[in-house]
């Protein structure tokens, strides 16, 4: 997989895995075939890329919860608020693990339940990390794709669903 594909996947969980079961909700999205424009700027390098995935409830629970798993594996403290009918912002606080010491605040803005913008900034020490996503509803899932499969714009194919 190449760095643009996995960075897309990390932006990808990020988004879908941003409230704790116990917190805000977020809105249901449409199920079916969504793609996702991300734009990374990591240490002044530049990555873009896009993936369309076969969506649905279930695979965004399994990518909610590996989320959560990540953030108590790093010890990170969340606060997700509600800034407008539909848009959400959070602050996460790692203090474990790879991210230890970093601070990423996300905002999220709903268009409906058929597309979203995520703006995440990330700093870690001396480094920022900043990313953005558009994702946007196409319509039903190919006869071919099935929950949780993604292609990238290379056409390499994988599954994301729950293993």
């Amino acid at each position: 997989m190449t760095i643009e594909a996995f960075l897309s996947l990390a932006a990808l969980y990020a988004s879908i895995g941003i409230a704790s079961a116990d917190e805000l909700q977020l809105p249901p999205t449409k199920e079916g075939l969504w793609e996702s424009h991300t734009q990374q700027l990591i240490q002044n390098k530049k990555y873009e890329t896009v993936i369309k995935i076969c969506q649905s409830h279930e695979l965004e629970k399994s990518m909610k919860s590996a989320g959560e798993s990540l953030r108590k594996q790093n010890q990170c403290s969340e606060l997700v608020t509600r800034q407008s009918a539909n848009s959400y912002t959070s602050e996460s606080h790692c203090d474990k693990g790879p991210l230890t010491g970093s601070v990423t605040k996300t905002t999220i803005t709903y268009q409906g339940d058929t597309a979203s913008h995520m703006e995440m900034h990330m700093t870690n020490g001396p480094s920022d990390t900043v990313t953005i996503v558009d994702s946007r509803y196409l319509g039903s899932c190919p006869a071919d794709m099935k929950p949780g499969d993604a292609v990238t714009a290379d056409g390499t194919k994988m599954n994301l669903g729950p293993q």
